[in-house]
């Protein structure tokens, strides 16, 4: 990764909501510094694997992610959200979690990782079922237009975090492939490890164990799918790092 400066910012919900494929693509396949900011620790979802709940369970899915990044060699950074079972609806959610707060929490992120691009999991409307998921989405749209405002949250500059402007936002359109501009071949091998990136990028997932997420490593084409939402360098979808 030496030659490379480029820094890419995801941004989800829950942990097992992250899209490996393109976190593994960019991180070991284009040698991208690569984040994840979960806004959770995954506390109100399933185990399928032992009896932790609630609390007990955001600490098993905390160490879940860990695992994944050994294989990714992505860094995490978590928010300060609640997952509180089944919502509905944006507005219940950031009701609870607290919109400011929340926001807050990603402008931090992105002010202090300083990516140049960022990725949402999910877009901020109904389509992304989960009333959380719509709310991380919003979120990271929210997020994107301030993070470079000096005039938001203060706080954060007085304690030495810089405004930061990060140039380009996508979203994956894993449940909207439709909207897909820009594809990129996960299904190519990686000559440091004899695997595709795809196959690395399902041994990761399958590490999400409390939640069932084991995945066949195939070999193949796999595009990873993704929609250019906003372009600051005015240089149009092209590849993940054009402009």
């Amino acid at each position: 990764r030496l030659p490379i400066t480029a820094r890419v910012l995801m941004v989800t919900a829950h942990p097992d909501d992250e899209n490996n494929g393109v976190l593994v693509r960019l991180a070991r396949g284009l040698g991208a510094r690569t984040a994840l900011l979960t806004l959770t620790r995954g506390e109100g979802g399933q185990n399928e694997i032992g009896r932790e709940l609630n609390e007990a369970l955001g600490v098993l899915s905390t160490e879940e992610l860990a695992a994944v990044h050994r294989f990714d060699g992505v860094e995490q950074y978590f928010g300060r959200a609640y997952e509180f079972g089944f919502s509905f609806s944006v507005e219940e959610t950031l009701a609870k979690w607290g919109h400011e707060e929340t926001l807050g929490d990603v402008v931090r992120v992105i002010r202090a990782f300083q990516p140049q691009v960022i990725v949402s999991i999910f877009g901020g409307t109904p389509r992304d079922g989960h009333g959380q998921h719509q709310a991380a989405g919003w979120l990271a749209h929210e997020a994107f237009r301030v993070a470079g405002d000096p005039h938001a949250f203060p706080e954060q500059i007085r304690e030495g975090l810089a405004p930061w402007l990060p140039q380009r936002l996508f979203r994956s359109t894993r449940f909207d492939t439709a909207a897909t501009n820009l594809a990129v071949d996960g299904g190519r091998l990686d000559p440091a490890t004899g695997q595709t990136f795809h196959q690395t990028a399902m041994a990761s997932r399958s590490l999400h164990r409390s939640q069932d997420m084991g995945q066949l490593q195939q070999v193949g084409p796999s595009p990873v799918r993704l929609a250019l939402v906003e372009d600051r360098t005015g240089k149009g979808a092209g590849g993940i790092f054009t402009g």
